[in-house]
C-alpha cells in the first residue's frame, strides 16, 4: 500500500466538512454578533449601488467572508509567533487610513512606503512612529504592491519580520503575501475602518496601540 504523507479523506469527509463549516459559521456569527451588527445592512446596500464603484466587490463582501478572513488572520499570527521573535528586525506596516487627515497628511513620499512625519500629535501614525522609535522598529504607511515593499526592506535591513496594521479584509492576505516571501507576519486588526471603502465621508480607522506593543514587549522584552 502507497505511503501517504500528509492527509487522507475519508469517504464521508465531505459530509463532515460541511457540518463543521456550517458549525463554525454559526458558533461566529453567535459570538460576533454585536461586533458584525451593521454589515448585513451595509451588503445589502453596497449591492443596490448602481454607481460603477472600482470597490464594488470588496464592499459587496458576505459577512461569511469577514469571519473568514478574521480567523485566517488569527491561525497566521499564531503560526507565525515564534519564527516573528526570532528575527533580529520588525517593519512595522500601517495603513493610509490611520491618518487623523488623510487628505492632507504631510507624510513623506518614498518608492518603497510613505513616511510619517508626526504632523499630527493626536494622530495613530504619530503614535505608531513613537512605538517603532522605542523599539528601534521601521514603519511605514503600506503600499499597493507589498510584495515589492516587503522584499525591498526585507533586502535592507536583513532578518526581518513585520507588523501589519490592517482591516479584516487586507490583514490575512498581507500575511499570506509576506509568507510568500518567507518573512514571519504578525497582524493587528483595527477596531473600526474608516476608509472611502466604508464611508461616503471618510474619517481616521482605528485600532488597540495597546496589542502591538504587546507584540513588541513580547518580542524585544521592553
Amino acid at each position: 500500500m502507497r505511503k501517504i504523507p500528509t492527509y487522507h479523506f475519508s469517504d464521508n469527509f465531505s459530509d463532515k466538512l460541511g457540518r463543521f463549516t456550517a458549525d463554525f459559521i454559526a458558533e461566529g456569527f453567535k459570538l460576533f454578533e454585536n461586533e458584525f451588527a451593521y454589515i448585513d445592512s451595509f451588503v445589502t446596500s453596497a449591492k443596490n449601488d448602481a454607481s460603477e464603484r472600482s470597490d464594488h466587490q470588496l464592499r459587496c463582501s458576505e459577512k461569511e467572508r469577514y469571519l473568514l478572513e478574521m480567523v485566517s488572520y488569527k491561525i497566521y499570527d499564531q503560526l507565525n509567533r515564534d519564527a516573528f521573535n526570532k528575527q533580529k528586525h520588525t517593519l512595522i506596516i500601517m495603513p493610509d487610513c490611520l491618518s487623523i487627515h488623510e487628505y492632507e497628511c504631510q507624510k513623506s513620499e518614498g518608492d518603497h512606503g510613505n513616511l510619517c512625519k508626526s504632523c499630527h500629535s493626536d494622530c495613530l501614525g504619530a503614535e505608531i512612529s513613537d512605538v517603532a522609535k522605542h523599539y528601534g522598529c521601521r514603519v511605514l504607511f503600506s503600499k499597493r504592491n507589498l510584495s515589492e515593499q516587503l522584499q525591498h526592506h526585507a533586502h535592507e535591513l536583513g532578518n526581518t519580520a513585520v507588523i501589519g496594521v490592517a482591516c479584516i479584509m487586507m490583514l490575512s492576505a498581507g500575511m499570506r503575501v509576506a509568507k510568500d516571501e518567507n518573512i514571519p507576519a504578525r497582524g493587528v486588526l483595527l477596531q473600526y475602518t474608516g476608509c472611502e471603502h466604508w464611508n461616503d465621508q471618510p474619517f481616521a480607522s482605528y485600532f488597540s496601540i495597546e496589542q502591538l506593543k504587546q507584540i513588541l514587549r513580547e518580542k524585544y522584552g521592553k
